[in-house]
């Protein structure tokens, strides 16, 4: 697959992270990886942004058990730990592979040159 990107956005890419363009797109995989593989979750926050909905709804949808992705353990009178499953939060949200690997690129570009958000 080839992905096409202008020398704008190239250019972009080095001024904001000193980075060449096969750097970038090195440096992003390697994140990606990191982040997904498996043993790791999705934050209250990524999950959140990426359905377009609150912090607080992703939380008390795990709460009450209605959301099928993860869950909310309570570990005191106040206070709860969550768990989301990347697989089954894709699955939930109904993107496809080529669409997490796009939405993982994205997350990870988005973090590592806010800038180069607009490429994707």
């Amino acid at each position: 697959m080839e992905i096409n990107i202008s020398e704008e956005t190239k250019n972009t890419i080095m001024a904001f992270t000193g980075l060449t363009i096969e750097e970038f797109l090195e440096k992003a995989k390697d994140d990606i990886l990191q982040k997904y593989q498996d043993g790791n979750k999705i934050s209250i926050k990524e999950a959140a942004e990426l359905m377009g909905k609150s912090q607080q709804f992703v939380r008390v949808g795990l709460q009450r058990g209605i959301l099928p992705f993860g869950v909310a353990i309570q570990i005191s009178s106040k206070k709860y730990s969550y768990y989301i499953s990347p697989k089954k939060f894709y699955e939930y949200v109904g993107y496809n592979a080529w669409e997490q690997i796009k939405l993982l690129l994205w997350w990870s570009v988005s973090t590592i040159c806010p800038p180069c958000r607009s490429i994707f």
